[in-house]
């Protein structure tokens, strides 16, 4: 079925608000949980709201938790999220650190005791429509081998690099496995295999069966032995420096995913950088990489986040695509 965004983000916010939400801030959760699925990303959209009220009613997420300050220096602070919503601490943090590199020319803020932010993206366009640059990343409970192993004891742990472009933001968004859990979970709700191996399954063969991997819990790493030790990096940046949970910290944890850590950097470059200067060469490098010759397998070459604005005019125009079961889920909550 396809949904228009107004109804979709109107019975989610009545959602939140029956199960304790107070309105202002279920109208923004329910709102980025919405845009999500109209700009295309719909396995961390309405997909998985279901999942969040579930998380409410279990304590894991806490609607009246608010982010608190706890320490800074210069352009630097820590945030604990106190459980509270992820979406809303993240938006917070972001917040933070574009108001810091406004002062200093560069902003970071570490949170911990935070949920699971959905789109990663969305803090990476916060901070371009504010005219800065960013890098967020988080860590997860244990959901990926290292290279070599067969346990889980790294996250995939997504990357976010985002920059300003007035012909539309260049963002990359990335789980350090070749696909998200979410990813997998559409494509086995859709009855499709991945289009190259995702993982392994219990048996120890590569597969491109999504369900047989969620089974396994074995994802492939991005680059293999490269994404392995770059997610373990991240968790080691996040946890560290915001004084939170690490991976293995999280999977400690009673119930469902929760407590991970984050971080949240913006770049105010326009106090180095003319307008101008920047615009040029964001023109030249998108220019030149559009002029890439297609092999036989490609349909079109597009930059990081072209197809973010293609998706979200056709939805604008004939509404979100909704899975029948994922919305009827939805509304007997």
């Amino acid at each position: 079925m396809r949904l228009p965004f107004d109804e979709v983000k109107e019975v989610m916010k009545g959602k939140l608000m029956a199960h304790g939400c107070e309105e202002k801030k279920a109208d923004k959760v329910a709102h980025e949980v919405a845009r999500n699925s109209l700009e295309g990303t719909y396995t961390h959209g309405i997909n998985r709201f279901a999942r969040l009220i579930r998380n409410m009613d279990e304590g894991i997420v806490r609607p009246e938790a608010e982010p608190e300050i706890i320490n800074r220096f210069g352009a630097l602070e820590q945030v604990d999220g106190h459980l509270g919503f992820g979406i809303t601490n993240a938006w917070f943090c972001m917040d933070e650190a574009i108001r810091l590199a406004s002062e200093n020319g560069i902003g970071m803020v570490a949170l911990r005791n935070t949920n699971h932010w959905l789109r990663a993206a969305t803090y990476g366009y916060q901070a371009c429509e504010a005219g800065m640059a960013a890098i967020c990343f988080t860590n997860t409970m244990p959901n990926m081998p290292t290279w070599g192993a067969v346990d889980s004891r790294i996250g995939n742990n997504p990357l976010v690099f985002a920059f300003p472009r007035k012909e539309g933001h260049l963002i990359v968004d990335m789980a350090m496995s070749q696909f998200s859990y979410g990813a997998l979970e559409l494509a086995r709700l859709q009855g499709r295999e991945m289009q190259i191996d995702a993982g392994f399954d219990k048996d120890g063969h590569l597969t491109k069966d999504p369900d047989a991997v969620i089974k396994s819990r074995r994802t492939l790493p991005t680059g293999y032995w490269k994404g392995a030790a770059l997610s373990f990096m991240l968790d080691v940046f996040a946890s560290t420096i915001s004084m939170g949970n690490t991976v293995a910290g999280a999977g400690r944890l009673e119930g469902d995913e929760h407590g991970v850590s984050q971080m949240f950097l913006a770049i105010d470059y326009q106090k180095l950088v003319p307008e101008e200067v920047a615009e040029k060469t964001l023109e030249e490098v998108v220019a030149d990489l559009l002029a890439s010759t297609k092999d036989e397998h490609t349909d079109r070459i597009v930059y990081p986040g072209q197809r973010k604005q293609e998706i979200k005019e056709d939805n604008l125009k004939n509404h979100i695509p909704v899975d029948d079961g994922v919305w009827e889920e939805i509304l007997k909550l």
